[in-house]
């Protein structure tokens, strides 16, 4: 399925839930993940990393309002592409806004068509088990090809 709002575009795979908005007064968010989102959440999806299933994949670009401080190219927004393909070093529990256990995040800023992003992507161990160093793999393939699909406009 193709989603596509807000100069932000994404192919999800079969399976896969995703939304494009934008909350009033803010910049566009995307959300996609391999198990059903919440119908609200913030950000960057504390609520579905709460109840994340073993083997979830979860995606999540936002955009960040440019001003006199934040300058697209610049600075923590220099890159001007997303690290592709995501490998398992990429991630580490210390990267997630709220750890979790079982789970690691990995999460880049990049300016792309002149506009400031954060990807930021969670994935959970495929059992209790397992690790993450030797079991998400299959997930951060996952996420890897999905962000592939990742499309920017010039602002909408």
């Amino acid at each position: 399925m193709k989603l596509s709002a807000y100069g932000i575009g994404i192919d999800l795979p079969r399976g896969w839930d995703g939304r494009i908005f934008r909350r009033h007064g803010a910049d566009p968010t995307l959300h996609a993940a391999n198990f059903p989102l919440p119908a609200s959440d913030g950000d960057f999806c504390s609520g579905a990393t709460a109840w994340m299933p073993h083997g979830g994949a979860l995606l999540v670009v936002k955009e960040y309002r440019e001003d006199h401080r934040l300058v697209p190219g610049t600075g923590l927004f220099a890159s001007r592409s997303i690290p592709l393909p995501l490998h398992a070093g990429h991630f580490h529990p210390r990267s997630l806004q709220v750890g979790r256990p079982g789970q690691a995040g990995f999460q880049h800023f990049f300016t792309a068509r002149g506009r400031p992003f954060c990807i930021y992507a969670v994935v959970k161990a495929p059992s209790a088990a397992a690790t993450i160093a030797s079991g998400a793999h299959g997930q951060v393939a996952q996420l890897s090809q999905l962000a592939k699909t990742l499309r920017f406009h010039q602002h909408p």
